[in-house]
């Protein structure tokens, strides 16, 4: 990788020496953006070198432990979700994006039946905009985001993770320009090597502890996690947030032949996974569409694999939007997603600080709120 283009705001930010917080390492969660362009992939075809999006463009959102004083404030939800407008946009070439930021929110507004447009915009989150960071080595999760999703997805386990000393550097899901995330080998491929590059990108800039290094990924995002946990090194885990590794086939044909042709990939064939590997699935509904049958990705894992059902959990549970939504309209909360956080943090403790917690949190939720497979 080369070219890489750093904001002068972020450098000052890493040239900052921050306090330690003396009181059982509880901080406050930072945020910033690299912005990069890896000069090994081109991206938007025939365009010349020195078109900005000859290149391919990237993103890394970071979340990381933080000291905040008294003139920080909190960034509004409108902050983080606004950045999916101006990213395609600009990853697009074009505007036909603006004003999305208003409309998705009203679609999740719609979409869980719970709080307003404004209350959801203007909810407060507990991430602060190049804070200074805390003067200590922290280990390093990487998340990969969704189908098309983009770091907002999950910014409230991202912040709890920064809080208990973790730095989170979030992928987001960008295809091939124009940007489009689809099921093909080669979109795919675009996130897995964000996450590598991202990767490289922090080694070379941020002083963190890489001797452990942790992957989560949602959906789509955990079928990259799998092969982006092959080209980093020290990676001590791998957790699966409802993910697309395990394939439905007979609900979309098309999706069907794709998946085949990304196991048909030498990647997919030399897939070889020895870490640890834990697996959050959603509960099946009544009203789900038939299946012919699902692919077994265990074939795939060598080291110790947990496969756990969340008790009536659907698929958008697992991210934090559908909980966000409801604290922001004071709407009844299905608590799901309280589930999911607490299994997602005390395994990353456990591989990462060897802290022995997950053990005691399977046996708090287990036949209450989660189901062994």
């Amino acid at each position: 990788m080369k070219n890489i283009l750093l904001p002068i705001l972020f450098l000052t930010l890493i040239g900052c020496s921050g306090i330690k917080n003396p009181q059982n390492e509880a901080y406050e969660a930072g945020f910033t953006t690299i912005q990069t362009v890896d000069s090994s992939r081109l991206y938007k075809p025939g365009t010349g070198i020195t078109d900005y999006l000859h290149f391919r463009p990237l993103d890394i959102d970071i979340w990381y432990p933080s000291n905040v004083n008294k003139k920080d404030s909190a960034l509004l939800f409108r902050d983080i979700l606004g950045l999916l407008e101006k990213r395609a946009n600009y990853y697009t070439d074009t505007n036909q994006w603006s004003g999305a930021t208003s409309q998705i929110a009203q679609s999740f507004c719609d979409g869980f039946k719970c709080s307003d447009t404004s209350k959801l915009l203007n909810f407060k989150t507990r991430s602060f905009k190049n804070t200074s960071p805390v003067d200590k080595k922290f280990p390093l999760v990487i998340y990969l985001c969704a189908y098309n999703g983009m770091s907002y997805e999950n910014f409230t386990l991202f912040e709890e993770l920064s809080k208990r000393g973790f730095i989170v550097a979030s992928i987001n899901s960008i295809g091939r320009f124009p940007g489009d995330m689809t099921m093909r080998k080669e979109d795919l491929f675009e996130q897995v090597n964000d996450a590598v590059v991202s990767f490289n990108t922090i080694r070379q800039i941020l002083d963190v502890d890489f001797s452990k290094v942790g992957i989560v990924g949602y959906s789509w995002g955990a079928l990259s996690s799998a092969f982006a946990s092959e080209d980093i090194p020290n990676v001590s885990c791998l957790i699966s947030l409802d993910g697309s590794e395990f394939h439905h086939y007979g609900e979309n044909s098309d999706e069907d032949s794709d998946f085949n042709a990304i196991m048909e990939s030498p990647e997919f064939k030399n897939l070889n996974l020895q870490i640890p590997y834990l697996r959050l699935e959603s509960s099946p509904s009544s009203e789900s569409p038939p299946f012919d049958s699902i692919y077994n990705f265990s074939e795939k894992l060598r080291g110790k694999k947990l496969i756990f059902e969340i008790d009536s959990a659907r698929h958008d549970d697992f991210s934090c939007l559908s909980a966000v939504v409801r604290e922001s309209g004071n709407c009844i909360s299905n608590h799901h997603y309280d589930t999911i956080l607490k299994l997602t943090l005390s395994f990353i403790e456990d591989h990462l600080r060897n802290t022995n917690s997950f053990s005691r949190t399977i046996e708090q939720e287990i036949n209450k709120t989660i189901l062994k497979r």
